[in-house]
């Protein structure tokens, strides 16, 4: 599914991955609203009002977090390669989680948790990153991510 960003003049597309129970859940809210509204309600735009809403309802980042996500993400050119890694198990530790508990909290398979907790997972997918940021109680995101030089 392509979800589009509006800028200024144009959009940017922005693919996310979703289980068909997910998107079966979207298209029945969908309909729903097109009946209750009278008029063609699409996914994509279920989607859009729900991040929406959810940005609403949460506290905005912080202007230190704003600048380690920059950090994390941008670098001079004559930085040598990286990879973007977690810390997901040093919280886990702080609050006395276990795997078995996160994969019952976030509903992650045993497996692909096991390969996102040791940062054998090089592409982790948003979903897990938010599930499982999420089932730690939003920790700053400064305290979930570091670079690490290739």
């Amino acid at each position: 599914m392509v979800i589009k960003k509006e800028t200024d003049d144009n959009f940017v597309p922005i693919t996310i991955q979703l289980r068909p129970q997910t998107i079966q859940r979207l298209q029945e809210v969908a309909t729903y609203l097109s009946f209750r509204d009278s008029e063609e309600t699409t996914v994509e735009t279920v989607i859009k009002g729900a991040l929406v809403d959810y940005l609403d309802v949460m506290t905005p980042i912080k202007s230190d977090e704003v600048t380690t996500l920059k950090s994390l993400l941008f670098h001079p050119k004559t930085l040598q390669p990286y990879m973007i890694k977690n810390r997901f198990k040093a919280l886990m530790k702080k609050k006395g989680l276990k795997a078995v508990d996160l994969h019952r909290m976030t509903d992650i398979s045993e497996s692909n948790l096991s390969q996102v907790l040791n940062n054998k997972n090089q592409n982790m997918s948003l979903d897990y990153f938010l599930r499982i940021w999420i089932a730690l109680d939003c920790p700053p995101v400064g305290d979930c991510l570091y670079r690490e030089n290739l």
